[in-house]
């Protein structure tokens, strides 16, 4: 029905660790909640919330930096203090994101099935209709990227027809209004959205090639859809805060914890090969 899904093995160390991980969060959050005085279903509710939005970082991580495994943890880990302050991230937004990436880098080995195109499709129609207008381009971008990069899939071309057909369609109902940029200059949420764009171009610039393989084929990943999934995720986020502020950093919380732990990891690893090569000078 699908070749995007990538089934988690628990007996696999990495992803025991992150099933671990997501039911103690859950766990903490729900107990919080508890002892803070809401009731047992909003408390369930925040516990499930807190959970994902912490699976949701490491997955996408997973996506945007596949020879990383061990550093996908740290966006996990860099989520956790802020959804004190952010409690709502979005789910479906996350799942978006999370189904963008695997259509253009297919890190299963495979290209995306009917199945797999027809969910981003409902899901950008569902997130537009919903207020987030920028899961329409997003969308479209990830249908054309498919079309032009390695190993092509032209079936891609009906979905993009249609998700433009859509967004036309709507715009000319309903309108949409894009917000002007809600930022001040000396605004603590621009500092944060400037970290991630500063802190990732070290998996960006990366000259290592990738190393990982395709989990149905078994075959190398092609580092131009990689990379091509990694820029699309960023320019999601830049503009995506830009234009919506608080509200969409909250949306795309796992996301940017990605980029931003994804960073500070490709920071350190290169701190760590420079102080290594001057050891054998």
């Amino acid at each position: 029905m699908t070749t995007l899904a990538r089934p988690i093995d628990p007996m696999y160390p990495t992803n025991r660790a992150i099933i671990i991980m997501t039911l103690l969060v859950s766990t903490g959050a729900a107990g919080s909640s508890l002892y803070l005085g809401e009731t047992l279903f909003p408390a369930i509710h925040q516990g499930f919330i807190a959970g994902i939005a912490i699976f949701f970082a490491w997955a996408i991580s997973r996506e945007l930096d596949p020879d990383s495994e061990y550093a996908a943890f740290l966006p996990a880990l860099i989520c956790i203090p802020l959804l004190l302050i952010a409690q709502e991230p979005g789910f479906l937004t996350s799942l978006f994101v999370l189904l963008l990436l695997r259509i253009v880098n297919r890190t299963t080995g495979q290209p995306a099935g009917s199945l797999d195109s027809a969910a981003l499709l409902l899901l950008a129609g569902w997130l537009v209709s919903g207020g987030f207008w920028l899961a329409g381009p997003a969308a479209l971008a990830a249908f054309i990227l498919d079309l032009r990069l390695k190993e092509p899939d032209f079936h891609q071309i009906w979905f993009a027809a249609v998700l433009l057909i859509g967004l036309v369609a709507y715009a000319a109902f309903f309108g949409i209004t894009l917000p002007p940029l809600p930022l001040p200059v000396s605004s603590w949420l621009l500092i944060w959205m400037l970290a991630a764009p500063l802190l990732f171009s070290s998996v960006l610039f990366r000259k290592d090639q990738t190393l990982s393989v395709g989990d149905r084929t078994k075959e190398p990943l092609d580092r131009g859809r990689v990379q091509a999934a990694r820029l699309l995720g960023l320019s999601v986020v830049m503009v995506a805060i830009a234009t919506g502020g608080v509200g969409a950093f909250v949306l795309l919380l796992p996301l940017w914890a990605s980029l931003v732990g994804l960073g500070v990891s490709g920071c350190i690893m290169w701190v760590v090969r420079g102080s290594r090569a001057r050891m054998y000078i």
